[in-house]
């Protein structure tokens, strides 16, 4: 049986296609990439840390990441997109929830600082959160106490 030209392009087709989406999904291509990075800075012998991060479109899960581990996501979208990633944590009897990005320029809406990295790195501490910022005189990256624990 003799395929035609139509036939073999449109199964060439249908086998490129699903490596065309994979690799879409693996690269932003119009988009820029962001990231963020939880990790957990709390004290040993301590409680465990768990989180629980999502935006309108993913549910990342629960998570207990040990004494220094970096729980972290990345994503595509456009400067003018409105992605929102949120969290909620908990450690012992603490519990705070917040937005952890919803802003490609600052992390987050009314930041102090920019961010020139494209990702943004909090770190959870046995005082609250922290996000690194960086400091355009000294040239340098500091993390900034964002959050207590209690409101």
């Amino acid at each position: 049986m003799a395929f035609s030209s139509i036939e073999i392009f449109f199964l060439l087709l249908l086998l490129i296609t699903p490596l065309d989406i994979s690799l879409a999904k693996k690269r932003c291509v119009i988009q820029t990439r962001y990231e963020v990075h939880v990790i957990n800075k709390l004290p040993a012998n301590t409680a465990q840390l768990e989180l629980h991060c999502a935006s309108k479109n993913d549910d990342l899960g629960y998570h207990y990441p040990a004494i220094n581990e970096d729980f972290n996501w990345e994503f595509c979208e456009f400067i003018m997109d409105r992605t929102l990633f949120f969290c909620h944590f908990w450690w012992g009897s603490n519990d705070r929830s917040f937005i952890v990005y919803n802003d490609p320029v600052y992390c987050v809406k009314r930041g102090k600082f920019i961010n020139y990295l494209h990702y943004c790195k909090w770190e959870v501490r046995a005082d609250g959160f922290y996000l690194e910022n960086y400091n355009d005189s000294s040239k340098t990256y500091f993390m900034d106490h964002i959050f207590d624990w209690k409101l």
